[in-house]
């Protein structure tokens, strides 16, 4: 992998891991729901204007709106609205290393939805890794009682919603990668509108003050836009497997910007669920068992 597609996915990990903290600052004044319609709003607006900076056509959004619909409220309004409402019974930190698990979701939904993505012995040993690392993660508080447990399961449910809206895409394939990411984004805001407006009752709601308003714009523009940007740039240049990498970053950025900004910890436990999980998706990924096996091979050819 190039040296600018290793920069563009540190800048995309610190982004994505940033949107958690930048939710932390929204949700001290914002309702949940409020918070990600103002992002998706935001990031909406400016993959509109991305596709008209790359005069891509906006027709096939209208055209595919029964497709743009469902992806956006399953792989967008959904998942968005759990991880935030997650966020407020815990840290932004903790709710990264849960959605580390979106890949090990989408393995298990592929295996069971489609015909061409069957698990292999090699994939359901990531995958019993990963769910190992749930157990250690959210097992504690289920046994316990603690509060905390539910922001932990939409947080897990929002990783399986976000498998099923990968599965789900590949019949947009064809399209543009930034057709496809503006259009699951602002038909998420379409579903969103009125169950904000119902819910969050955003008159009676107190105006945001400065600094939350930048984290709004920072969560959209930023985190958003710039973000699924940068992404499908390492797509193009690197690949998806490559692209992947970012999956094992953003917890890690997530949680220096919650202990230097916010003075959040993770607990062992939490550790201990990151290193499991992070560990499936070794094992999923395989780039790192062929070159041991090389290594193995060669170190045998050699004695």
């Amino acid at each position: 992998m190039a040296i600018s597609d290793w920069i563009r996915l540190i800048v995309l990990s610190v982004l994505w891991g940033g949107s958690f903290f930048f939710v932390e600052i929204l949700l001290t004044e914002l309702p949940p729901l409020t918070a990600v319609l103002g992002r998706l709003s935001f990031g909406g607006a400016g993959l509109l204007l991305a596709l008209v900076i790359l005069r891509q056509p906006f027709w096939p959004l209208l055209q595919q709106w029964r497709a743009f619909a469902v992806l956006g409220l399953v792989n967008t309004a959904i998942p968005f609205s759990l991880i935030t409402f997650g966020q407020t019974l815990i840290t932004g930190s903790l709710a990264s290393i849960i959605n580390a698990m979106t890949p090990i979701m989408t393995v298990v939904f592929a295996h069971l939805l489609t015909t061409d993505e069957r698990l292999t012995p090699g994939k359901l040993l990531g995958v019993s890794a990963g769910f190992a690392g749930v157990v250690v993660l959210i097992g504690p508080d289920v046994l316990f009682g603690d509060a905390s447990v539910w922001g932990q399961l939409a947080g897990l449910t929002a990783t399986a919603c976000y498998a099923l809206g990968t599965i789900y895409a590949k019949r947009l394939k064809d399209n543009p990668v930034s057709l496809n990411a503006a259009g699951q984004v602002c038909f998420s805001v379409l579903w969103l509108i009125p169950v904000v407006l119902i819910v969050d009752r955003p008159w009676t709601q107190p105006m945001p003050s400065l600094p939350v308003w930048a984290a709004w714009l920072a969560l959209g523009f930023l985190s958003t836009t710039l973000a699924l940007f940068l992404f499908f740039k390492v797509l193009k240049g690197a690949g998806a497997s490559n692209a992947a990498l970012v999956t094992f970053m953003v917890p890690v950025s997530a949680s220096i910007l919650g202990y230097l900004f916010l003075d959040e910890r993770l607990g062992p436990n939490d550790l201990l669920a990151y290193a499991l999980i992070v560990s499936g998706l070794l094992v999923i990924d395989g780039r790192l068992l062929k070159v041991l096996c090389k290594r193995l091979r060669t170190a045998h050819t050699a004695t």
